[in-house]
């Protein structure tokens, strides 16, 4: 009795984890590869993508910001490991110091061939970029990596922020690392850019207290 109970349990244990496995792989996977993004955006190309021949992870992401591209390129070109941070989970990224919530002038200056740090032993290099259309940052990581932004324009009010990382490792846990959690990470930075760029600019909130000011309401 006690083996047949034993066995029974072993073999839903093992549906169970074969259930896991699947959704993982056809249901997680799939959707966290292109969070956010279309189809026309995921098979559009992008810079880099030659770079990484044959990529075991190859995620494009997107998310429209309320604002032009010119609102929103100063807080890309701006990230790095202690500068501006990469506006996600700052204990994990950046040493727990909190990503800037304002334009740093002294990182605006961005050009080909600079270094951005994305760690304390992993930088960066700033391979090609447009500004206010696209950047492509490469760096090495068991193989070379690429990392994508480009911003399409919608109307003069709207953007479309899409991102792409492209990365081929032999490594087992790695894979599994990018495939299950990168996007916890990708997502929140994707989503601090948009929060930043949208947010009223401070010279723009100086003109509304002035407004107000010259126009109490009655």
């Amino acid at each position: 009795m006690r083996v047949k109970s034993i066995k029974r349990i072993a073999l839903l244990a093992t549906a169970f984890l074969v259930i896991l496995v699947a959704l993982f792989y056809l249901v997680y996977r799939p959707w966290q590869l292109s969070w956010g993004a279309t189809t026309d955006e995921v098979t559009r190309p992008m810079m880099g993508d030659g770079l990484v021949k044959d990529p075991t992870f190859n995620a494009t992401r997107a998310v429209t910001i309320n604002a032009p591209a010119e609102q929103i390129w100063p807080w890309i070109v701006q990230i790095g490991y202690k500068r501006a941070g990469f506006y996600s989970w700052d204990f994990l990224d950046n040493d727990g110091i909190p990503s800037a919530e304002r334009i740093l002038p002294e990182y605006q200056n961005l050009k080909i061939g600079d270094v951005v740090p994305l760690s304390e032993e992993a930088d960066a290099d700033v391979i090609d970029m447009e500004s206010n259309e696209s950047l492509l940052l490469v760096f090495q990581s068991d193989g070379t990596v690429t990392w994508a932004w480009a911003l399409y324009k919608i109307d003069a009010n709207r953007t479309r922020l899409v991102t792409r990382l492209r990365w081929r490792t032999s490594s087992v846990v790695s894979q599994f690392m990018l495939d299950a959690f990168e996007i916890v990470m990708m997502r929140k930075h994707l989503l601090g850019i948009k929060r930043r760029a949208e947010a009223p600019m401070e010279e723009d909130i100086a003109d509304v207290r002035l407004h107000a000011l010259n126009h109490p309401s009655i």
